[in-house]
């Protein structure tokens, strides 16, 4: 039995834990403005009255500006495909 098969559901969620740390972590340290744009004294609407002229611009100043919302966004959509992937690698009963 090689030492991979013997440890690998410990070192998986081992690594499961760490990465949730991390993330626990990091949403605890950064600010994320969930309610922003729901108070008072908004900079410009949301949705622009004139035709979309521009809309690229305004995506990516959004996300420059709220970095941590989108590198949170990215880590969650790898570590979907990762599990997605491995449910697909995983031998059924009937295999070994």
């Amino acid at each position: 039995m090689s030492k991979l098969f013997r440890y690998g559901s410990t070192m998986s969620a081992t690594v499961i834990i760490a990465l949730l740390l991390v993330l626990s972590w990091i949403t605890v340290e950064e600010d994320f403005p969930a309610f922003q744009y729901a108070q008072p004294g908004v900079r410009g609407p949301l949705i622009p009255v004139e035709p979309y002229n521009g809309i690229a611009e305004n995506v990516a100043r959004f996300l420059w500006d709220h970095r941590a919302l989108d590198l949170n966004s990215q880590a969650f959509v790898i570590v979907a495909a990762i599990v997605c992937s491995l449910a697909m690698l995983k031998a059924e009963e009937g295999e070994t």
